[in-house]
């Protein structure tokens, strides 16, 4: 029996030739199980500055005129401009161009045309004034405005970001491992893919004559705020729960047998444990959230005989609106488009000039229950066109139901290995690795409808809206590695040794 004692004592001190699972003699260079994670995370940033971009255009039958005019509006703009104390005024384009007429295939020079264009920026609670009176003092072009936050206000939500993409990794990871009963350990590598800082979509709008925007009412214009977002990926190392511990193993013996031999990988049945064994498989995950927000985009619609008098009432209009959202407590209320265009006629070849066309769009978010009456009352007060209408819920609802997905699309995987090897009389043994795959928050399929007419909502109802659910879906993958029924049995008479009663 002392010879047997040494040859253990021998077994578990000299014999270690294969770590088990990992194929390695040094069990500090085994490859680990670890989780990749990604989180995401998204700050709104609240927009305090505008950037405007207008043009002063004049045609005439010559160049010399032509330059003439736009110098002299240029100077009259620019000055108005300096009074206001717009910031980084600059010249963005001067052009001159001749102008053709194309008849009987042939071209025929009438003219020239000329654009010189200004761009500057000013706090967005003095840029819709400042439009107004750089129109007035002769630009009649505007090509587009950007809303923006300042410096310091980006950088902060810049490092906010990240910690947010940062918790929602871990929460991930921590839904993935309680569902699978596993202990993370160390974050073996951090990614940080943060995007740079983005611009709103601009809002762009023409002027056709000087005097378009010499109205009393001066246009509101609100700022839309700005998304930042980013992403940090995790991987972390993970055990079981039962990690270090040996199923009994029949005894000491048996375990340091199982470990100092290695001659074969007890769950792969190889010399080679690098070739274990390995079931792949994919679960789903899908939860339905109820929807508890309305987004709504309406607009202003104005068509008349002169640019003056619809850029007139467009701001009328658009003025009464907001103050009617406001009061309904709209939440994300800015401006999302403005237009004044030319309505043109085409008979026998020829376009006249019979009109223009202004419209001011809006969006603003409310509770689906106080959504329908607060389209109503924007109606009333002097929107007729209606874009689209999205329902969504709450941040904190969309987090939980991604945390609970990720659950589900674990068990799916589980169910799905189970099955597998149950029919096949295999046994399971540790997961290798876990992929997960979540999609991004969708949003639902807009609906659209458009209204012309000023009486559409003037109706004594409140306009019924019933939003639909949301769908969020993931997917976890799990690299499971397996053995037969009877493998992590040793034979002990083998090697010529017995257990110890």
């Amino acid at each position: 029996m002392a010879n047997t004692n040494n040859l253990t004592v021998v077994s578990e001190q000299a014999l270690v030739i294969i770590a088990p699972l990992t194929g390695s003699t040094n069990p500090n260079t085994a490859p680990a199980q670890i989780l990749e994670v990604t989180g995401q995370g998204e700050v709104t940033v609240p927009t305090t500055l505008t950037e405007v971009q207008l043009g002063i255009q004049v045609e005439g039958k010559t160049a010399t005129e032509v330059q003439e005019e736009v110098a002299r509006r240029s100077t009259a703009v620019v000055d108005v401009l300096q009074k206001l104390g717009a910031q980084e005024l600059q010249t963005t384009s001067i052009q001159l161009n001749p102008v053709f007429s194309f008849e009987n295939n042939t071209q025929t020079l009438i003219g020239f045309r000329g654009v010189n264009t200004l761009q500057f920026e000013l706090p967005t609670d003095r840029a819709g004034g400042a439009i107004d009176t750089a129109i007035q003092a002769g630009a009649n072009l505007i090509q587009n405005i950007n809303f923006t936050a300042s410096d310091e206000a980006l950088q902060q939500a810049r490092l906010q970001v990240l910690s947010e993409a940062v918790k929602d990794a871990q929460a991930q990871a921590n839904a993935v491992f309680s569902t699978l009963q596993l202990t993370p350990g160390k974050i073996i590598d951090i990614d940080i893919n943060s995007a740079a800082n983005p611009s709103p979509s601009p809002l762009v709008f023409e002027a056709a004559n000087r005097a378009s925007f010499a109205a009393d009412t001066t246009t509101p214009i609100i700022g839309s705020p700005q998304t930042i977002e980013a992403s940090v990926s995790l991987d972390i190392g993970y055990s079981p729960n039962s990690a270090g511990t040996l199923a009994s193993a029949t005894d000491n013996l048996t375990g340091a047998i199982k470990q100092a031999l290695g001659i074969i990988d007890p769950l792969t049945g190889s010399t080679n444990p690098n070739t274990a064994q390995i079931l792949e498989v994919t679960g789903q995950g899908k939860v339905s959230v109820p929807t508890t927000l309305t987004e709504v985009q309406l607009g202003i619609q104005v068509e008349g005989k002169t640019a003056t008098e619809v850029q007139e009432e467009v701001a009328q209009r658009s003025t009464a609106v907001v103050d009617a959202l406001q009061k309904l407590g709209a939440q994300e209320l800015q401006t999302t488009s403005i237009q004044l265009n030319p309505v043109y006629s085409f008979e026998n070849n020829t376009q006249t000039l019979t009109g223009f066309r202004g419209v001011n769009t809006l969006q603003f978010e409310l509770p689906t229950d106080r959504a329908g009456g607060a389209i109503d009352t924007a109606i009333q007060a002097g929107a007729n066109l209606i874009q689209n209408i999205s329902f969504t819920a709450s941040d904190e609802a969309l987090q939980q139901a991604r945390l609970q997905v990720l659950s589900e699309a674990v068990k799916d995987a589980q169910a799905q290995a189970n099955a597998v090897f149950s029919t096949l009389q295999l046994t399971p043994g540790k997961i290798i690795d876990i992929d997960i795959n979540s999609a991004a928050n969708p949003s639902p399929s807009p609906l659209e409808f458009n209204l012309v007419a000023d009486r559409a909502f003037a109706a004594g109802s409140t306009t019924p809206l019933i939003g639909g659910p949301l769908t969020i879906e993931a997917s976890v993958s799990l690299d499971i590695a397996y053995s037969s029924a009877s493998a992590g049995t040793l034979d002990l008479a083998t090697y010529g040794l017995q257990q110890s009663t």
